[in-house]
């Protein structure tokens, strides 16, 4: 781990004179293996009383977020005390938790083997008790233990966006644990925040297969979709993805692909703000020249969620409207002067667009 980090320095020089068991966890060791620059960073602390550890807290100005968890923040690092728990209801905050100094037993409690690794803020001593470095390493999404897992149903959509993410395949045994695990005592907003991160990677094609596969269309969407309208969402989705580069290139297709209710998938996804922008961007299934001008009116279409091949960023470059709008230096002043009024001003206005349109393509083929 890059001990560059000032604050990191600080709370391992903090940790020293009390233990020497104090361990990154989680997603920043797998990250760290991966080579992907983090700033968040989970340390669990052994051998440490909950009430001395909660005196240490104290004493750095760390932060209780989660003190019936053993959890606290100081500035980017979360500390915690390692622990067990035990599904005790319904719901994502119904367990009970207990104490645990093993680190084999607490890194199990963990959903994946690639996010069990365990690194001594110390000595940099790797703990992998599950496999998790070859796992990673060949890219293999594989759940720990069957019965911790099913205990968090949001746990098959962590399985999504890491797929998204890392360009992982789920293997095959967790495939199938995760295709009886019910989905529906998931709120909206934990949905939402899992999904987002799924609409972030590059790898959205896989990702979704996997979302199709597993039945869950219609509790993160909100509909049904049929196989032909997910082969076609499928088409290109990656380099589409990587061309447009925004995380509402997913649901653009999504939604126009499928002919849904755009307004209430968004409200569904509770995302109604942060996306509006596919309500009335322009889609076409296979677009012309005359659609892409017609498109580069309102906006330079690298700002448009359609372009989304090599072949349409190559045509827009060559009609010069990549990074620039069409100009038509047609104003409503003049189309006043020649008499029209109203609702006709605008009629007007767009014909006389579209003609310069016409015309400059007659010019330039």
């Amino acid at each position: 781990m890059n001990c560059e980090n000032s604050e990191l320095k600080e709370v391992i020089n903090f940790l020293k004179p009390y233990t020497n068991r104090a361990y990154f966890v989680g997603g920043s060791v797998r990250d760290k293996l991966l080579n992907i620059k983090n700033s968040d960073y989970d340390i669990e602390v052994y051998d440490i009383s909950k009430d001395k550890f909660e005196l240490l807290m104290q004493k750095i100005g760390a932060v209780g977020v989660g003190k019936s968890y053993f959890v606290y923040k100081y500035k980017n690092i979360d500390i915690s005390l390692p622990r067990t728990e035990t599904k005790i209801g319904r719901g994502h905050k119904a367990f009970e938790v207990s104490i645990c100094n093993d680190e084999k037993l607490a890194s199990k409690r963990r959903d994946f083997t690639i996010n069990s690794l365990m690194l001594n803020i110390f000595d940099g001593k790797l703990l992998d008790f599950w496999g998790g470095k070859n796992d990673l390493e060949n890219k293999i999404l594989k759940i720990i233990d069957e019965n911790s897992f099913k205990e968090d149903s949001l746990r098959v959509l962590r399985a999504i966006q890491f797929v998204s993410r890392f360009n992982l395949t789920i293997d095959k045994n967790s495939f199938e644990i995760m295709k009886n695990i019910d989905l529906n005592d998931l709120s909206k907003d934990r949905i939402r925040l899992e999904i987002i991160k799924m609409f972030k990677g590059k790898f959205q094609e896989k990702a979704f297969k996997y979302l199709y596969e597993l039945n869950l269309c219609s509790i993160v969407f909100g509909i049904e979709i049929t196989k032909n309208e997910f082969e076609k969402i499928c088409q290109n989705l990656n380099d589409g993805f990587q061309l447009v580069n925004n995380q509402m290139y997913f649901l653009y297709k999504f939604s126009n692909i499928t002919k849904c209710n755009k307004s209430k998938l968004l409200k569904h996804l509770n995302l109604s703000f942060q996306y509006k922008k596919i309500l009335n961007e322009p889609f076409f299934a296979n677009p012309t020249k005359k659609d892409l001008l017609i498109t580069s009116l309102e906006m330079p279409l690298s700002n448009w969620l359609g372009l989304d091949t090599k072949e349409l960023v190559s045509i827009a470059k060559n009609l010069g409207i990549y990074d620039n709008t069409f100009k038509t230096d047609i104003s409503s002043s003049d189309v006043i002067k020649d008499g029209f009024s109203g609702e006709n001003i605008g009629k007007e206005i767009k014909r006389r667009k579209l003609k310069m349109i016409d015309e400059f393509l007659t010019k330039n083929n």
